[in-house]
């Protein structure tokens, strides 16, 4: 299991060493621009971005809150009974699902789709199933009404502070060693550096 995230940057942080030896001290975030606590609106921003740069299929009806957790998110659950529900109501979250068949193959440029064709034995697609078919990954956009702990769940250990984050998951076809081409200078993250007004990252989650 396992998802590749872009998310808004966090502060550094030193470590002891750093902090010990040579006072270092941690970076301030950027102020977080007032339009972003809009988070509705802000996630169809970034639908309308990955439209725009051909990445998805443009939605045929607006797309709406998703209640589900995901790879980056299920430590943001609780379990009651036989079900997983939403554990802090004091934060907000705003999060559109895509199904893969929603992505382009444009998506190549961020990072690598999975066809039916790529997942079955050798190649051998049974009759009947369109071979080009993107199967994986999963697209999943989320803004929170304040930063969250981003957690690297067999490690249990943090790896972020975003409050937006754009998520791909790949469920059992991941592998860290997956190709992916994001930079800071591609299009798309231009557009969600000027929208965050700070920097975005990409990290890869196992």
């Amino acid at each position: 299991m396992g998802s590749f995230v872009i998310i808004t940057e966090e502060p550094y942080e030193p470590g002891w060493f750093s902090r010990t030896f040579f006072g270092a001290t941690p970076r301030p975030r950027p102020p977080r621009p007032e339009a972003t606590l809009d988070l509705e609106r802000t996630a169809h921003q970034i639908v309308d971005f990955f439209v725009e740069h051909g990445y998805l299929h443009k939605p045929l009806v607006p797309p709406e809150h998703s209640r589900e957790a995901t790879y980056a998110t299920q430590n943001l659950f609780t379990r009651s009974g036989d079900q997983l529900v939403w554990a802090d109501p004091t934060l907000q979250w705003h999060h559109l699902a895509f199904e893969p068949r929603c992505l382009r193959r444009d998506i190549e440029p961020l990072t690598q789709a999975v066809t039916i064709a790529e997942s079955w034995p050798n190649g051998e697609v049974a009759e009947g199933l369109d071979p080009d078919e993107i199967i994986a990954p999963m697209l999943d956009i989320h803004l929170f009404s304040r930063p969250i702990e981003l957690i690297e769940i067999p490690y249990d250990a943090t790896v972020g502070h975003p409050w937006g984050m754009i998520e791909f998951q790949y469920g059992d076809l991941f592998h860290a060693g997956r190709p992916r081409s994001w930079t800071e200078e591609q299009p798309l993250a231009i557009d969600l550096a000027k929208l965050f007004q700070c920097r975005v990252e990409a990290r890869h989650l196992t």
